[in-house]
């Protein structure tokens, strides 16, 4: 929940989304805390309804919508010969055709409005390199997310003035990493791979998140940010 936070204290109005909205309840409350606006909508990305509600509600609550941070995300980690046709096809579902999904209906409220918008979609450094544990969906729906970050960028940042740009995060603590950095061995194997030889703390990710949803990164679409204390060098 950084990245909501860290768009609440500079000034935005926020929509949590999740499967359960009962996650978001105290993130909600600590935003409206600091004086903005904060209403939660379950939604199931893979649902292209859900994706089309959460749009017309944020919409019809907040007044209209400038910002998109694609940040839902599963994984399985089974082996790939050991994988279920469903474990593959149910990341994808996620973190991809989610994706996908939210920047459509997204993009339609914009253009209907005539105005701008900036997507964020949250990617990953596996993406870009190999990781250390058997990630085959997840690796594979981040790439082809970076793909549909420059293919959308090209359709909607010229006249219609949305612009689209993909972060890849590195290994930052979170519930989906939890697992992962319980390991010893695998902490060591992390930071030893990193150039900065250490694990990322969940506000590094908060310049790079501004820059690409703000008006600071108003010349900037297409691009895939990397902020992953030099992961991907190696």
């Amino acid at each position: 929940m950084q990245f909501a936070r860290t768009l609440a204290a500079a000034g935005a109005d926020i929509v949590l989304a999740a499967r359960r909205a009962e996650m978001l309840r105290d993130v909600a409350a600590d935003i409206e805390s600091g004086g903005r606006r904060c209403i939660t909508v379950p939604t199931d990305v893979s649902r292209r309804g859900d994706c089309e509600d959460l749009v017309a509600a944020a919409a019809e609550t907040m007044g209209g919508i400038h910002i998109l941070v694609n940040n839902a995300g599963i994984s399985s980690t089974r082996p790939a010969h050991h994988e279920t046709a469903d474990d593959f096809t149910s990341v994808l579902d996620v973190n991809l055709t989610g994706a996908y999904f939210m920047a459509r209906a997204f993009a339609r409220h914009c253009i209907a409005k005539s105005q701008g918008g900036s997507i964020v979609n949250i990617a990953s450094v596996l993406a870009l390199t190999g990781g250390t544990t058997p990630q085959a969906g997840y690796s594979a729906s981040k790439a082809g997310l970076l793909g549909l970050t420059r293919d959308l960028a090209m359709q909607w940042s010229g006249r219609k003035g949305i612009r689209v740009n993909a972060l890849a995060p590195g290994y930052f603590a979170s519930e989906m990493t939890g697992p992962l950095l319980d390991d010893e061995r695998q902490v060591a194997t992390l930071t030893q791979r990193t150039a900065l030889g250490r694990l990322g703390e969940p506000e590094e990710l908060s310049g790079a998140l501004l820059l690409l949803a703000s008006d600071a990164g108003s010349y900037i679409t297409g691009i895939t940010l990397a902020v992953d204390g030099g992961w991907s060098l190696h």
